[in-house]
């Protein structure tokens, strides 16, 4: 029995493999760049994109038996180029023939089918004088799935000589006429396109054999418009990162070659450390990473010169065999999970924001094979394990190693914080960043397996510093360092900077005796000052606190004729109020056969504040000095608060709630009258009772002219049913069996004052916020 193949078999490898355009445009670039063409053009004409390169071309054999033979790959057999006659010695001097090849599925000329659904090849070899022709509809292969793929025909012929004409220099390669386009391509598609292109050969290669070309004759004229080449459709592809990376940043480069990894560690054009080190890598040969790291400078000049931000051009890009890998490098692609890492530990670590690099796979490898769906990466396996493993422990870690030890451990030297804007070294030219520098180098190389081979010797040569500044540990680091690189000039200087250390220890020993009994002679004198200044500083603070506590007296004493009238008179008022609020009340009861719940409850909130007003004045008429002040004064807000929590409520209330006021040195001078904030507090307090708290917090925050005060308890908080919060400050509005007036006056007092006051759930579900905020 044999396998049948359906014709549905074209999606599966064609439109429903590859479903990027771009992607699709790559795969055939590849296969120019493998048919060793110096130069491919992508020609937008007519709903059309043509492929035109000049490469070695193919035959009606070739045809026969590459092309149309899916899955078939001569690149993956190795005999590709094994047709090439030796009669055409002037081309194969011309081309690469032991290269790697960038494609070897056998399926990416099926990228066609993404784009349009008619093809035209026509492909003319080196060294022949026939040009041959395959006409494809795509749609066929689409009409009926029982039929065999093998079964649907392409037409084949020798070249119309017209067809030709349109292709004047036309000699030998290939060229595909993909026409009934699926996409309509606008200026911005094919912009993104040719940016595109340029990150599709490893820019850190040398390919300068081999250019891509974008032509379209109907975007000439807006292209005259655009300053900037990169805002332009025509022209040839730019791989600009080069040019970008020029800028001086930090970055490690580092290169795995047989039995050695190769290390390299620059800082702005300057180069730290270069080290080498076994390779315990066994899948892992002809593979080199880079990695830049992203200052605020460098990421200014990346916009500036390429009209896109850094993070909106991509970050690490993985090329093999010269072309890029997808989805690697993509904008949002983190399947290097280095954004994921980040968030786990942002302080210690660096995002896809702050990178641009890439990761080569320089030699050809069946170890590292692209999936064939062109946006799924490397197939994984043990090598690439490896490969992503090394670029985590040897480039990525010793790189934030030294951007987060160096560069921004700045906290015993407040200048460094600018250094992340600087283009060179200036900040980091201090003893303490050479010591720190020398420190993790020394670190990197004290072991067996890692041999250094260079470092910056101009810039931490710091032996000409002043010596008394010099700790013997970095001396000896240094000295190390020196050693390891065979530097005996370097090795002298150190010797002489410990001799002089030396004698300039010995004569501090001296001068530090004479100090000591200078010292000790002091010492009782100063002492002496010491006591009384600590009394005079004693006295001070007790002035300050009876200053604050002036609003409450400490002990309760009698009162006089004066307060007593004063006392008698304010009751009298509120209870006077009380009165004539239920006669006026009862009359419209008399006069009316109803009465509405909101009449009912405006008269229970006149007198219920009147009530309140009396039972402040009966709590803390012997404890209060504002009774002749009972209506505004301008006084210290804070103080106001915290003293009426210290001496009147924790005195009088029988709440087992634990208050605890912030203790601050701010103030806030402002007009308020006590009553109404002691009301205020009362009311917190008993909600917050009626809550079941047990703790509550009163903080205070100051800026500007403005207060903030926040009252946080433990509670059971705000009832889940409660839709709109705002409701809770409606008079007669209660989850409780209260009032639903205490809210109410908080609100009334507080705007009253041209306040704000809002309440909300505490985050972590238990207690509630109440803030209230005030102006002078």
């Amino acid at each position: 029995m044999k396998f049948r193949v359906s014709s549905a078999l074209k999606n599966i490898i064609g439109k429903d493999l590859i479903v990027d355009d771009y992607i699709a445009i790559f795969e055939l670039v590849k296969n120019s760049f493998d048919a060793h063409a110096s130069e491919v053009e992508i020609i937008f004409k007519n709903n059309s994109i043509i492929i035109k390169d000049n490469g070695k071309g193919m035959n009606k054999n070739d045809l026969i038996n590459k092309w149309l033979f899916v899955a078939y790959s001569a690149k993956e057999l190795g005999i590709e180029d094994d047709d090439i006659s030796e009669d055409f010695n002037d081309y194969r001097h011309s081309i690469d023939i032991n290269k790697s090849y960038a494609g070897a599925k056998g399926i990416g000329r099926f990228s066609c089918d993404r784009l349009g659904k008619k093809l035209t090849l026509i492909t003319k070899k080196i060294g022949n004088n026939i040009s041959h022709q395959l006409d494809i509809d795509w749609d066929m292969f689409e009409q009926d799935p029982e039929e065999e793929f093998m079964n649907i025909p392409v037409d084949y012929k020798e070249c119309e000589e017209s067809k030709l004409r349109e292709y004047s220099d036309f000699k030998h390669g290939t060229i595909l006429v993909i026409s009934f386009l699926r996409d309509y391509w606008e200026r911005e598609h094919k912009l993104e396109l040719k940016k595109s292109l340029g990150k599709l050969i490893n820019p850190f290669e040398s390919f300068p054999s081999f250019r891509i070309n974008v032509i379209d004759s109907m975007e000439v004229s807006s292209d005259n418009n655009e300053k900037y080449e990169r805002e332009k459709v025509n022209g040839y592809v730019k791989n600009s990162i080069l040019e970008i990376l020029n800028f001086k940043t930090t970055n490690i480069e580092v290169t795995i070659e047989n039995n050695t990894i190769k290390t390299k560690l620059i800082d702005r054009g300057e180069l730290i450390y270069y080290i080498e080190e076994d390779n315990k890598y066994s899948y892992l040969n002809g593979i080199c990473y880079r990695l830049f790291y992203l200052n605020r400078i460098a990421k200014t000049n990346f916009t500036r010169q390429m009209g896109i931000r850094p993070f909106d051009f991509g970050s690490i890009f993985l090329y093999n065999n010269g072309f890029r890998v997808y989805p690697f490098g993509d904008v949002g692609d983190d399947s290097l999970r280095i954004d994921r890492r980040h968030a786990q530990a942002y302080a210690r670590t660096l995002g896809l924001r702050d990178l641009l690099g890439s990761i080569e796979i320089l030699h050809k490898s069946q170890l590292f094979k692209e999936t064939s769906s062109r946006d799924g990466g490397l197939i994984k396996n043990e090598a690439t394990e490896q490969l992503f493993e090394a670029f985590y422990q040897n480039v990525l870690m010793r790189l934030e190693k030294y951007i987060v030890s160096i560069q921004w451990a700045y906290k015993d030297d407040y200048r460094l914080e600018g250094d992340k804007d600087q283009e060179d070294l200036s900040l980091l030219d201090t003893l303490t960043s050479k010591q720190k520098i020398i420190d993790l180098i020394f670190k990197l190389v004290d072991n067996q397996d890692t041999k250094l081979i260079d470092y910056n010797k101009n810039f931490l040569n710091i032996v000409n510093e002043k010596m008394a500044q010099h700790s013997p540990e970095i001396l000896k680091n240094l000295e190390q360092l020196a050693i390891k690189t065979e530097d005996d000039q370097l090795i002298n200087e150190i010797n002489e900077a410990n001799k002089k250390v030396k004698t300039l220890q010995k004569s501090l020993i001296n001068a530090e005796e004479q100090v000591r009994k200078a010292y000790e002679s002091q010492v009782e004198a100063e002492k002496r000052a010491e006591d009384a200044e600590f009394k005079v500083k004693e006295v001070e603070q007790v002035k300050v606190q009876k200053e604050k506590q002036i609003l409450f007296l400490q002990s309760e004493r009698t009162l006089s004729e004066v307060d007593l009238m004063n006392l008698q008179h304010h009751i009298g008022v509120n209870a006077d109020l009380i009165n004539g609020s239920i006669i006026s009340f009862k009359r419209e009861m008399d006069s009316r056969d109803t009465i509405t719940k909101e009449e009912v409850l405006s008269f229970i909130d006149e007198i219920s504040i009147a009530n309140q007003k009396i039972i402040a004045i009966k709590n803390y008429a012997t404890k209060a000095d504002f009774l002749t002040n009972s209506e505004t004064i301008k006084k210290d807000l804070i103080a106001f608060i915290q003293q009426y929590i210290v001496n009147i409520y924790k005195v009088i209330s029988t709440n087992k709630i634990i208050v605890h006021v912030e203790e601050t040195t701010n103030e806030f001078i402002t007009k308020f009258k006590p009553m109404e904030m002691t009301i205020i507090i009362d009311n917190i307090l008993n909600n917050a009772r009626k809550a079941k708290a047990t703790h509550l917090e009163i903080k205070f925050d100051v800026f500007d002219n403005n207060l903030a005060i926040l009252f946080q308890d433990n509670g059971k908080g705000l009832d889940s049913t409660i839709k709109n919060i705002e409701e809770v400050f409606e008079r007669g509005f209660t989850k409780t069996r209260g009032s639903g007036l205490g809210l109410y006056h908080i609100k009334q007092i507080v705007e009253s004052m041209n306040g704000l006051v809002s309440i909300k759930n505490n985050d972590n579900s238990k207690g509630i916020s109440l803030i209230i905020r005030l102006n002078k």
